[in-house]
């Protein structure tokens, strides 16, 4: 370990995105309440569906609503992004244009293809935003070693994704999913080198920080913190032992409700600096600063627009516990309406997750530096 090379000392800086409390909050309150969803499931008794819709209520919709009012309510966004706004919007075509080929071809593949795929970028958007906070934490603390930057990466993304793929072939639901039928003979093996990778990449990682402290260079707390809450969430959530003990429904909720609450952190400061900060004139921003002037209005503003597109899906039977409501007119397939509004609904969805990997871009983007008050240009 002596081999790896040493940054020169960084300066002085506490490091958090926001502040202490506000970082804590986003971090330690995220891990909590997906904690508590998961123990409140596995050892409290209550129902995948109560915990759902629980959380798709007060965090999942809301967050997407979090999207719409940084961009679509935001008059300058429109001004300055129409084309991206107004093409991302072609992502709610995209499962219906599956259901379409299925009913055309008389084969539910494109059908399942689009489902299966829909729901591997839903975990690969929950891995994407952990990486983008962290490079945040990074940017904040000053990191600029390629070493250390590169180490937490692969850290990072191995200790999100291995997990994962333990889980994947496991858990009897994931497993149905796959096609792996009969009782597990390969797949045990396979998901124990998964998680001695992981653990052989934090005890590495672990090392280097005292490595570095050592040495007298700055050990970045909080983006340690925030790594290790993820990581810990992940490695708890898709253990064997526990995942087996969980109704799959719940795996989304466990995963994203961290997710959901340090995106809420993000954006409301976002909406803070933009649209709020002293000698800020909100006008000129429309809808924007209205919905967020205050918690409650910005909360309140979520959930109804949660209520309003869940509602739907509900009344289509394309939710957990709406089935009595499931309208069977065969489309084609074996097919029903009910998947029909399934793939529909799940644009919302894909289309969050494409629009977040274009708005959030602060090594390109100077006003987001500056609404996020990273104090360095887009080139640092």
């Amino acid at each position: 370990m002596n081999a790896i090379p040493l940054a020169v000392p960084a300066p002085a800086r506490a490091g958090w995105l926001v502040d202490r409390r506000h970082d804590l909050l986003s971090t330690v309150g995220g891990f909590a309440v997906s904690l508590s969803l998961v123990g409140l499931h596995v050892w409290g008794g209550v129902s995948s569906l109560v915990l759902w819709w629980a959380w798709v209520l007060a965090l999942d919709g809301p967050h997407l609503f979090a999207t719409v009012s940084r961009t679509y309510l935001d008059a300058r966004e429109w001004q300055s992004r129409r084309r991206l706004l107004l093409g991302s919007l072609a992502w709610f075509a995209a499962g219906p244009t599956s259901f379409a080929l299925s009913a055309a071809l008389g084969t539910k593949l494109p059908f399942a293809l689009f489902m299966t795929l829909a729901a591997l970028w839903a975990y690969w958007h929950v891995v994407r935003q952990h990486y983008g906070i962290m490079t945040l934490y990074q940017r904040k603390g000053g990191e600029t070693q390629p070493f250390d930057r590169r180490l937490d990466s692969v850290t990072l993304y191995t200790g999100l994704i291995a997990p994962f793929v333990a889980f994947a072939v496991t858990h009897p639901g994931a497993r149905k999913q796959l096609g792996l039928l009969g009782p597990p003979t390969w797949e045990p093996v396979v998901a124990g080198a998964c998680f001695t990778v992981v653990l052989a990449l934090v005890v590495f990682h672990a090392g280097r920080q005292v490595q570095r402290h050592r040495a007298g260079l700055k050990v970045n707390g909080p983006k340690l913190l925030m790594m290790g809450a993820a990581l810990a969430l992940t490695a708890v959530v898709f253990w064997p032992p526990l995942s087996a003990r969980m109704d799959f429904i719940m795996f989304a909720v466990a995963v994203t409700a961290f997710h959901n609450v340090q995106y809420h952190g993000i954006v409301w400061f976002y909406h803070r600096n933009r649209y709020h900060a002293a000698g800020v004139d909100p006008a000129p921003f429309g809808w924007a600063p209205k919905v967020s002037q205050r918690f409650v209005i910005y909360a309140a503003c979520g959930v109804v627009f949660t209520l309003l597109y869940r509602g739907l899906g509900c009344g289509f039977g394309a939710h957990p516990g709406c089935g009595v409501f499931d309208a069977k007119a065969q489309l084609g397939a074996g097919l029903t309406l009910r998947n029909l509004m399934e793939c529909f609904i799940w644009g919302f969805a894909l289309h969050h997750y494409y629009l977040d990997q274009k708005i959030w871009r602060v090594s390109r983007d100077t006003g987001l530096n500056r609404d996020l008050k990273l104090g360095t240009s887009p080139a640092a």
